[in-house]
């Protein structure tokens, strides 16, 4: 028997199957892999475990084909953000690389929801990591959030630890003149 967080999770798992606008369905997705790490870091933090069936039922419930998108979508975005790691998207790529690796190592693997030219996907953005580790602002130990296993090494790709708080903040908040003005 489910617990009551968990059959939330499903129960939300179970609308976004039938959502019908794309792009909700896809924002739910984030809402509900969140909900699902809160619990997996609870669980934990508790020495607690998934009541027996529930990872079976999580999987069925992946297997959908809004589900399958949506997490693909989650997957492509990471891959988005990965691509701008230099500047803006580290700490959110390696975010949701942590979710995206938790739901696959607990619940399905990428390899039984993703077609078979995306399964390196994930790689492919630890690749991007560290092609960009020379430029990527750190993140402080103290901002990595508490229930990132320490084999997620992702996090503590950045090299460049002298980097000054002016330089990261160019960085991290750089706007270019082409990004938002069309005459230019």
């Amino acid at each position: 028997m489910t617990t009551d967080p968990e059959r939330k999770i499903l129960t939300l798992l179970e609308n976004n199957a039938e959502i019908s606008n794309d792009s909700d369905y896809r924002e739910e997705f984030s809402y509900i892999t969140d909900k699902i790490v809160r619990l997996w870091a609870k669980n934990r933090e508790e020495g607690t475990t998934w009541t027996p069936g529930f990872q079976r039922e999580v999987a069925d419930l992946l297997r959908l084909p809004k589900n399958m998108t949506s997490l693909y979508m989650y997957v492509s975005e990471c891959e988005e953000y990965a691509l701008k790691s230099a500047t803006s998207g580290f700490y959110a790529s390696c975010s949701m690389l942590s979710k995206i690796h938790i739901l696959t190592e607990e619940f399905i693997p990428l390899s039984e929801i993703v077609h078979p030219n995306d399964i390196e996907t994930l790689e492919d953005i630890e690749e991007t990591y560290l092609n960009y580790a020379d430029d990527i602002p750190p993140i402080p130990h103290d901002k990595i959030p508490s229930w990132v296993p320490e084999s997620h090494s992702w996090w503590r790709i950045p090299t460049r630890h002298d980097m000054s708080k002016e330089e990261i903040e160019e960085r991290l908040y750089e706007i270019y003149p082409e990004d938002w003005d069309p005459n230019y």
